[in-house]
């Protein structure tokens, strides 16, 4: 799942800036594979990031230790780095409320199914004794 989570970052933040992904060494790309690493390492190992990446886990090392250093001085990478960013965080929460709510869904049918079986034992118990004397 993961996996695929970080393919859907790397692959929507690359449409969003309008690159082939590729492994070409021009500034554009470079920064995009920068800061789509930095911005989903918050998330995620190094292995699905690089993988994604189609890079060496060290680049993703690499990547962050000079994060810093980029936003400031790499003309064009604060851009392409908060466009990462924004697409990773928003995948993110939609995953996470995706799982919440299948989650949320199994505990309801789990509990629709107790009521169910109460309701049961209540009818079950009517006109015995045990109902008349601890009411349900």
């Amino acid at each position: 799942m993961k996996e695929q989570l970080v393919e859907k970052i790397v692959s929507e933040t690359y449409t969003t800036l309008g690159l082939p992904r590729n492994k070409s060494r021009t500034t554009p790309h470079v920064q995009a594979r920068a800061a789509v690493a930095v911005a989903t390492k918050r998330y995620f190992t190094q292995t699905p990031i690089a993988e994604a990446l189609d890079i060496h886990q060290s680049v993703v090392s690499y990547y962050k230790s000079k994060h810093q250093a980029n936003l400031q001085h790499w003309g064009g990478y604060s851009r392409v780095y908060h466009i990462a960013e924004d697409i990773a965080d928003k995948k993110i929460y939609n995953e996470v409320t995706q799982v919440n709510i299948s989650r949320a869904s199994k505990e309801i049918k789990i509990l629709e199914r107790k009521i169910k079986h109460f309701k049961k034992l209540k009818e079950d118990l009517q006109g015995t004794n045990l109902l008349r004397t601890h009411s349900l």
